[in-house]
């Protein structure tokens, strides 16, 4: 500015210079002097304005520290430069006040909106809270505000933004302290052994305890702004003298009590009365209805009671019965509810042949005193056994009242449903097992002699056909029968270690030709399953029968999802017909879309011959036997595993199967069948038991036709006789006979000190005869009904193995 200045002062020397005239040297010295003047002046007032700043701050630092305890003052520049701050060790910038602030604060909304508000240099206020700095790291409060002190009126050439942070954690922590024991004084007031309600000028009830409340069967929030004459006779005729007086309180649903009342000193306006109820000493203990309801037994029992007549019209009923009524049952709006009302209103009596009414008046004329009734709720499930004492009247020309009790038993009466539907599966199970036992007998005859008459015909006979039918058919009935002995758990299985994944894998290709192009199907496999350890060729079937049903419940297609996981049951869970224990499970779901099944058949669908229609007769011909998901059942139940159903009718049906976590240290399956010898010759002596006279000649006629030297008994006391006699290289028994059975006859030869190998053949499980005669490697399985190749390969591989 002073080489301006010089520049401006040269140029009109230089100009003068060329002017002779006395005028211009005039002007030029008064420019000059304005010049000087005019800095002067600048110079001074911008003197006095950094003396009036720095007074200012001199007394805003003054003020500060006394405020710097509970205060943090802090004045930022339009650079966001702290100017002054009353902690200049803690923060220099924006950057490092917010930060300071962030850590010290609990992120909310306020919070937020004031960081927004600052940012934009606008003017704010908020409640913020959060733990305080230093060693005792307290919970604290403070009311932060930004205010914006424009350039024209500061003290700067530039806008001020002037943060303050208020420390009132005081003040709070007082109101909550004060809040506190205000609410432990209302809490103790609600716990008072008599009523307190307050009245105003109208008579209106702005105030009552709890015990008020509960006395006339209301809750405190209810009964506000009420009128007290709605509840209480006799509090408005009270005089201004009178401090005690005997009311008549009119409880909600319940018989109207007598009562004293007791007016405390008003305050503010307000009217205080006290209220309880008559004591036994100032009552007469009647045993009418009245009078019961005067002790406390009745009215404050947690369970439901009601006092009727003979007629069974309710006149008084409890708080707990008031509550059921009023939560859990659906009454038709035209009946009355609370005294007066019939109880045939809010139940029914469980025994369909009989009426409620009826059920009551018999106990209100039987001799007996006490009697019971099982009574259902209206409009719910809830199913209830009703106790009824007679009162007797207090004298002859009163009428015999009734007090019942109602206790809840609808959990009791589940578990009994459940307990008959499981001795229901057990016994179709027994006469499962036991029709499979017999007819594998007759199947293992039927498909034997098939077969050797097959060996004398050949292919070009006109009789081979007929023999190929008989077979045929022979095979598909033991199908069936095997499906009646995986429902019953007496099937046969061999369990091995497996990956649930692997198993799907390699079936999803066939499920997907039996679903068919119309169903989408999905696999979800779980991540790092746990291995478990079952049947992997009847657990493919568990999968199929499911698959199958899924898709004859979508006829219009749908989608078919099988995903599996690791499932944790930290406490028992409820499956059907079990319950579940705690532990570790592979969880299999087969979801499906279609047409669902309703909630109760879902305790059915697994009986035999029971479709999701309810009714098996529905189903067309030929697409199936009816025991498919009873055959899914026997399978998992035998692999001690679960199954539970989760479906809700027209959006389609979850299975879940919760297979138990094998923690052993068997590996996991390989998967490779044996094969069978080629060559079923051989030499060597067999004894073969049997009481069905066709198996024994049929199995018989086959080993004889292999080269082997057969032994016949068709008990176990004449197969005790031959092995006396005779030396045999295998025996080969039934395992149920008459008077002596397979695995006694085993022990009885074994105990002759001949230590032959065995072959055990039934139509039950291998599982019914091992708990007898243990893991012993000499003893095999055969399970009927068996083939002519089946019998001759199961000697050939026994007799094979050293």
């Amino acid at each position: 500015m002073w080489r301006a200045v010089a520049s401006f002062l040269q140029a009109i020397s230089e100009l003068g210079s060329s002017c002779e005239s006395y005028k211009f040297h005039i002007l030029l010295i008064a420019i000059i002097v304005a010049l000087v003047l005019g800095f002067v002046a600048m110079y001074r007032k911008m003197r006095r304005r950094v003396r009036a700043a720095e007074y200012y701050l001199d007394v805003v630092r003054i003020v500060s520290r006394s405020l710097a305890k509970t205060h943090r003052i802090v004045a930022f520049n339009e650079a966001w430069h702290v100017i002054y701050t009353t902690h200049p060790s803690m923060y220099t910038t924006k950057k490092e006040f917010l930060q300071d602030v962030l850590g010290s604060v609990t992120a909310s909304v306020e919070f937020k909106n004031f960081c927004r508000f600052f940012e934009a240099r606008r003017p704010v206020s908020a409640l913020l809270s959060g733990s305080g700095s230093g060693l005792q790291n307290q919970f604290k409060r403070w009311v932060a505000t930004n205010d914006i002190v424009e350039a024209e009126e500061s003290l700067v050439d530039e806008n001020v933004s002037v943060v303050t942070m208020s420390d009132i954690s005081k003040y709070m922590d007082d109101g909550e302290r004060t809040a506190h024991r205000c609410e432990r004084l209302e809490d103790f007031i609600d716990r008072l052994p008599f009523g307190i309600f307050y009245l105003g000028n109208s008579g209106k009830i702005i105030g009552a305890n709890t015990t008020f409340a509960n006395m006339i069967n209301s809750t405190k929030d209810r009964i506000m702004d009420t009128m007290i004459s709605d509840f209480i006779d006799g509090i408005d005729d009270v005089s201004e003298l009178t401090n005690k007086v005997h009311v008549t309180v009119k409880p909600r649903f319940s018989r109207r009590f007598p009562a004293v009342a007791e007016r405390a000193v008003a305050f503010s306006g307000y009217k205080p009365w006290i209220v309880y109820k008559v004591t036994d000493q100032e009552r007469s203990s009647d045993q009418d209805a009245e009078g019961f309801l005067a002790q406390s037994s009745f009215t404050s029992a947690n369970v439901p009671s009601v006092i009727v007549d003979a007629e069974g019209v309710i006149q008084a009923m409890n708080p707990a019965f008031a509550t059921v009524v009023q939560d859990k049952v659906t009454v038709d709006k035209s009946k009355t509810i609370g005294h007066g009302a019939n109880i045939a209103n809010f139940m029914s009596c469980g025994n369909q042949g009989d009426t409620l009414e009826h059920c009551v008046r018999k106990a209100s004329q039987s001799p007996e005193k006490f009697s019971s009734i099982e009574v259902r709720l209206r409009g719910s499930n809830i199913i209830a056994m009703g106790y009824i004492s007679q009162m007797p009247p207090e004298s002859s020309n009163k009428p015999k009242l009734l007090l019942i009790q109602f206790i809840d038993i609808s959990g009791q009466k589940t578990l009994e449903q459940r307990l008959v539907q499981s001795q229901k599966m057990q016994a179709i199970g027994q006469l499962a097992g036991g029709i499979a036992h017999d007819f594998n007998n007759l199947l293992t005859a039927m498909i034997g002699f098939c077969d050797l008459l097959l060996q004398r015909y050949t292919s070009k006979d006109p009789s081979y056909g007929d023999v190929i039918q008989i077979k045929q058919n022979a095979t598909r009935a033991a199908n069936l029968v095997r499906q009646l002995l995986a429902f019953s758990k007496q099937q046969t299985l061999k369990p091995r270690v497996v990956s649930i994944t692997e198993l799907l894998l390699d079936l999803s290709s066939l499920l997907k030709r039996l679903l068919g192009p119309n169903i989408e199907f999905k696999v979800m496999h779980g991540r790092d399953l746990w291995n478990v350890k079952l049947d992997n060729v009847q657990f493919e079937h568990v999968i199929i029968n499911l698959a199958v049903n899924a898709r004859d419940a979508m006829k219009d297609g749908g989608k078919l999802t099988i995903q599996t996981r690791n499932h944790f049951a930290d406490k028992s869970f409820k499956c059907v017909y079990d319950t579940a224990p705690p532990g570790d499970y592979v969880l299999i779901e087969i979801i499906d879309t279609g047409c669902g099944i309703a909630p109760e058949m879902v305790e059915n669908i697994f009986e035999p011959f029971f479709s999701r229609s309810g009714n098996d007769s529905q189903k067309k011909l030929g697409t199936g036997t009816g025991l498919g998901l009873s055959t899914v059942y026997g399978i998992v139940n035998q692999t001690n595993g679960f199954i539970a159903v989760e479906s809700e009718v027209g959006k389609g049906a979850n299975f879940k199967i919760y297979i138990p976590r094998y923690t052993g240290d068997e590996q996991i399956h390989a998967g490779s069948t044996p094969i069978s010898p080629r060559d079923l010759s051989g030499s060597e002596t067999v004894l073969i038991v049997e009481d069905e006279d066709s198996v024994r000649m049929f199995s018989a006629r086959t080993l004889r036709e292999k080269g082997y030297k057969v032994l016949e008994a068709s008990c176990g006391d004449e197969a005790i006789k031959i092995a006396q006699s005779n030396d045999f290289d295998l025996l080969v028994t039934d395992v149920v006979m008459p008077k002596m059975d397979g695995p006694t006859l085993c022990r009885a030869i074994k105990d002759m000190g001949k230590n032959v190998k065995t072959i055990f053949i039934s139509g039950y499980s291998e599982d019914t005869f091992r708990k007898d005669v243990g893991k012993n490697p000499m003893i095999h399985f055969l399970q009927k009904p068996f083939t002519l190749q089946g019998l001759a390969g199961k000697v050939k591989e026994v007799l094979s193995k050293c």
